[in-house]
């Protein structure tokens, strides 16, 4: 059994963002995109709905997107929203999954007889159907007087096996008269993991990068305001250069972005109505550099093979010597002869070719085109940069 990216390090380091509730901030322009996407499902009268896949490191905020859309056409009405992870992925749960989403419906819509028979409460269904047999589940449903589009979420698509693909490519057909959304979310590798499974029709995808600053500033007001933060007038003109130099500290990674307001909060709520001096700032600046550098220890640790992290030290140096020749990335060979060095210098055994696929999986390496990587966020280049090399002249 392959080892989970994150398996042997606590989520709690690798991912600081569970602190405290998700800020959502930013996405406009994917929240676009999927909006004009589920418009065009919408209207379909039959045929396949697509697949919209969000994809990116881990971290970038793949999992608060495609919820943020599903979740703002719940509320509105507009859709039923189904949350699925890959695990889900079988008639039978998603059936139940399904049952779960008709149950929150409730309040708002009278159930047909339809609705209670997908929902399992009626005895004249057979237990296969009831249980087993999502397509039957589906054709019931579309003969609901109030059915709407529905909206199925699939979270770690990169995890997909065969046999799950087969309830996608249930869901990927659609329904005459049902018409269905698919938006999966997955890691860098998730494309080719869909075409594996012989699901590479899909809708449209993005690729997330990092959040503009200014997104990242509004995140940061908008906490500061909910904490009921009244910053007294002679710290007033601190607000705003502290604010922007946080958004900065966050390099635009959601992930740094919630540990960077966990850390706010710590001291807003230490400070309480006295909040607002530079060194209140200073402090809040040392706590999310501390949870980064946790974090980024989490990440190296992680890759689970000997040295991993002199590996990432010497790709980082690499990087930062083709910057001044004006290029922005290291290839394939460079990462094997870098382990290569790396192994004979450290008397070490590292199998080469899982090593690179773990650096890629768990967003250590950003692939920018085919075999050739960068580091994706400056400040773990340069974390990984202070690192010390016992092996090498310089250090």
């Amino acid at each position: 059994m392959e080892l989970n990216v994150f398996d042997s390090v606590e989520s709690s380091v690798l991912r600081p963002e569970r602190d405290i509730p998700y800020v959502f901030v930013g996405r406009l322009q994917e929240l676009e995109r999927l909006d004009n996407h589920f418009n065009v499902i919408s209207e379909r009268k039959q045929g396949s709905s697509g697949i919209f896949l969000i994809y990116g490191i881990p971290g970038i905020g793949k999992t608060q997107l495609i919820e943020k859309f599903a979740r703002d056409k719940e509320n509105s009405g507009e859709a039923l929203w189904l949350r699925l992870h890959t695990e889900d992925l079988t008639d039978s749960r998603v059936l139940t999954m399904l049952q779960s989403a008709l149950r929150l419906r409730r309040s708002h819509f009278r159930w047909t007889d339809v609705e209670i028979s997908v929902l399992g409460l009626k005895t004249n269904i057979a237990l296969d159907q009831q249980y087993e047999d999502l397509t039957t589940g589906l054709d019931q449903l579309v003969h609901s007087k109030h059915k709407q589009p529905i909206i199925v979420t699939v979270d770690e698509i990169q995890q997909l096996e065969q046999s799950q693909s087969a309830i996608l490519r249930k869901l990927h057909a659609g329904r005459p008269g049902l018409p269905i959304m698919i938006v999966c979310a997955g890691l860098q590798n998730a494309p080719d993991v869909l075409q594996h499974n012989g699901l590479s029709r899909l809708g449209d995808r993005i690729e997330l990068e990092l959040l503009d600053l200014i997104a990242c500033e509004e995140a940061i007001l908008q906490m500061l305001e909910v904490w009921g933060c009244v910053v007294n007038d002679r710290a007033k003109n601190n607000t705003e250069p502290n604010v922007k130099a946080l958004a900065r500290s966050s390099q635009g990674f959601p992930c740094h972005l919630q540990s960077h307001l966990s850390a706010l909060k710590a001291v807003v709520r230490d400070k309480r109505e006295s909040f607002g001096a530079n060194e209140d700032w200073i402090h809040v600046d040392e706590i999310a550099k501390q949870k980064r550098n946790e974090y980024y220890a989490g990440r190296i640790e992680a890759l689970g093979f000997p040295n991993a992290g002199i590996v990432m030290h010497r790709i980082a140096k690499l990087l930062r010597e083709r910057k001044r020749a004006k290029l922005k990335t290291v290839s394939s060979a460079d990462v094997i002869k870098i382990l290569n060095a790396v192994e004979q210098d450290g008397m070490v055994d590292i199998d080469k070719g899982a090593a690179l696929r773990r650096m890629i999986k768990s967003g250590n390496l950003k692939v920018e085109d085919y075999s050739f990587y960068t580091i994706p966020i400056p400040s773990f280049q340069e974390h990984l940069l202070a690192i010390t090399d016992p092996y090498s002249e310089d250090g």
